[in-house]
């Protein structure tokens, strides 16, 4: 086969341009392709890199360029000031490096060589600076070499549809076979203004119809507008109202309709993006668009996979290593270590969770070393972290700065347990902790669907339990996964003490599981997909169990129970409430206006009680449930008529 892989950023040949996760993965999963026998290249932008590319590669110019102009209608609400469409004059050029025997080409020219620093135009410059649109620029630039240099027949693999919403309908109808792969568990229902695509599709001469009838319906009954108005916190939706000219319409729904393929990176995750199964968002979704179009093309749905690097397989753990790592950080070997290793990001990896949890534990007489990496691009100014370091100096030690591969080893060979409390289902692999894992750490993580191919689990007994799961969060600032992890590591670190062989079990079964995690592995998975594609076959038959497991998620969890309860008005105005759930964990009352507080009842022996402030307005009160797992349901409490 001839296999292109087109993404914004292909930097993993080097190191030190790399900005994100998926091109290290793609690094590792192209060269699988080409040491399988494939003929195997990339297209991407160079970024204003060609001359730092050029210290270390030979740069050569292809003889091709793009001359063009790029109408884009842009949403008045989101670009003030701006005319209703810009047409953008966009000049390009191809060039070339060979790396390994994989020919990478670069695009370059206008936009695309802005950002040399972040690659990436910061969210922040939407509706500011059309330097916000040079992902778009992008796409329409690498269709039309992929449609003018690349012969029929190719495998265009795409990465992260919000950098490639326009690839599939740019590309379709001229005899490639092209596979999305979702990254990311960004919100689910992520949308794109319909006339930017239709206007973008048209000027290139594909059909513009492919985005028609992707609009979601009303969503205004009472139930719907409480959760709409509650959900943008939980970071799993996004609200886009309704008002004249609106017209955004789903980006999945709309790369779905022309690709040939939909690939996810675990089983985990195409579960969640499916379902979105025991979160708050499951029973909205069930309405929308994305998942009807999803729904209707299960059978291109498919779990190519991810890995951990090569050289995690071969770590071993060494106690001369830990003693030389904790000793040179002036910690004591004969402690219990917790590691964590993620970029600095305080909601989506539970950091700020993580520091408080860990300084509670501390606070109380815990007694273990934490060695944490949370890689920023500058020190951050963050209380919590500091009040940790401040707090137990000869325990903590932090780094906020690049590491060394190797230096990373030392830290996760050096430690007993790794720490990775990521919340909103944002991660979808979670790479660093299989390398933790692989170098023998026990895992206390929260039980994110994205994350349960590791294995860890709330019950310690299960035979193929590898660590301790911690509840899922959908919150900023969540105080029970706060308290989860406190008392998680409390729990871990006794084990560790009376219980040394139990945890030698579990380190045994998270080593293996996590070095099950192949690149060869994945790169099969994704070879078998690709030919099934060409030979113009179901995908989904293509890998193990993969009609199957689309099944699973389409039949849905068991659903949790919210309970019950009752309210009553009061002679201010307000209303009362009463809730029988004795299982759960939190039970909130939730305004249909998004600028009304969420009120919180106050948790009894069996009931749950609080009170809503009046006056109040209207027949129903929305109830959101959340257990110790954090599972969550949805539910209604009726008002009595007025008096």
């Amino acid at each position: 086969m001839r296999i292109i892989e087109c993404h914004f950023e292909f930097t993993g040949f080097d190191d030190q341009l790399v900005k994100a996760g998926t091109s290290v993965y793609l690094w590792n999963l192209v060269r699988q392709f080409k040491a399988a026998g494939h003929d195997t290249g990339a297209v991407t932008a160079a970024h204003g890199l060609l001359d730092v590319i050029g210290e270390e590669h030979t740069v050569t110019e292809l003889d091709w360029q793009f001359a063009g102009r790029i109408p884009v209608r842009l949403d008045p609400a989101r670009w003030p000031g701006f005319p209703e469409t810009v047409t953008l004059d966009v000049t390009a050029r191809a060039h070339r490096i060979t790396v390994d025997g994989i020919d990478i080409v670069l695009l370059s020219g206008d936009l695309l060589d802005n950002h040399s620093d972040t690659l990436y135009p910061p969210r922040e410059l939407e509706g500011r600076s059309l330097d916000f649109l040079k992902p778009l620029v992008f796409q329409v630039v690498a269709a039309r070499y992929v449609r003018e240099q690349v012969p029929e027949g190719t495998v265009v693999h795409l990465h992260e549809p919000f950098y490639h919403y326009l690839l599939p309908g740019l590309l379709a109808g001229h005899g490639f076979h092209v596979v999305s792969t979702v990254q990311t568990n960004m919100a689910v229902n992520t949308k794109v203004y319909g006339p930017e695509v239709r206007g973008v599709l048209k000027s290139q001469g594909a059909d513009a119809s492919v985005a028609d009838g992707l609009a979601d319906p009303p969503l205004d009954a009472p139930l719907e507008r409480a959760m709409r108005a509650c959900l943008p916190r939980t970071l799993l939706y996004h609200d886009y109202p309704e008002r004249p000219g609106h017209d955004y319409i789903t980006m999945l729904g709309l790369v779905v309709r022309s690709v040939a393929a939909m690939d996810f990176l675990s089983e985990g995750q195409l579960d969640h993006m499916l379902t979105q199964a025991e979160t708050p968002f499951e029973l909205l979704f069930r309405q929308l668009a994305v998942r009807r179009e999803l729904r209707a093309r299960e059978h291109l749905l498919v779990v190519g996979g991810c890995a951990i690097g090569d050289e995690w397989l071969a770590v071993r753990r060494d106690d001369e290593v830990r003693e030389r790592t904790l000793a040179g950080l002036g910690l004591d070997a004969g402690l219990p270590t917790i590691y964590h290793n993620a970029r600095y990001s305080v909601q989506h990896k539970g950091q700020q969770e993580l520091f408080k949890g860990v300084r509670g534990l501390l606070d109380e007489g815990g007694r273990c070393n934490v060695l944490f990496h949370c890689l920023a691009p500058r020190p951050p100014r963050d209380p919590d972290l500091a009040g940790l370091v401040e707090a137990h100096p000869k325990l903590v030690r932090i780094e906020t700065g690049p590491m060394s591969n190797a230096q990373i080893k030392d830290w996760a060979v050096a430690s007993d347990f790794c720490v990775f409390p990521s919340k909103f289902e944002m991660d979808t692999f979670l790479m660093a902790m299989g390398e933790a894992m692989a170098s023998g750490c026990v895992p206390v993580a929260t039980a994110q669907r994205g994350m349960r191919h590791f294995r860890h689990s709330f019950d310690l007994d299960d035979p193929g339990a590898t660590g301790l799961a911690l509840p899922r969060s959908f919150r900023v600032d969540d105080p029970l996964l706060t308290e989860a992890v406190h008392t998680g590591l409390a729990r871990m670190l006794d084990l560790w003490h009376h219980d040394p062989q139990r945890v030698e079990a579990l380190r045994a079964r998270a080593t293996q599981t996590a070095r099950s995690f192949t690149w060869k592995a994945a790169a099969e998975r994704f070879l078998a997909v690709f030919a099934a594609c060409a030979a113009g076959t179901p995908p989904v038959d293509a890998v193990p169990g993969g009609r199957d497991l689309v099944r699973a998620g389409a039949a849905g969890a068991t659903p949790f129970d919210a309970g019950h309860g009752s309210a009553r008005r009061t002679r201010d105005h307000g209303v009362d409430v009463r809730w029988h759930a004795p299982h759960a964990s939190r039970v909130e009352l939730v305004p249909a206006d998004p600028d009304d507080e969420v009120t919180v009842l106050t948790r009894g022996s069996e009931e749950f009680t609080g009170k809503v402030k009046g006056p109040f307005v209207g027949h129903t009160l929305a109830v959101l449930v959340t257990g110790p797992d954090g599972r969550s349901a949805w539910s209604e409490v009726t008002l009595p008529a007025s008096d």
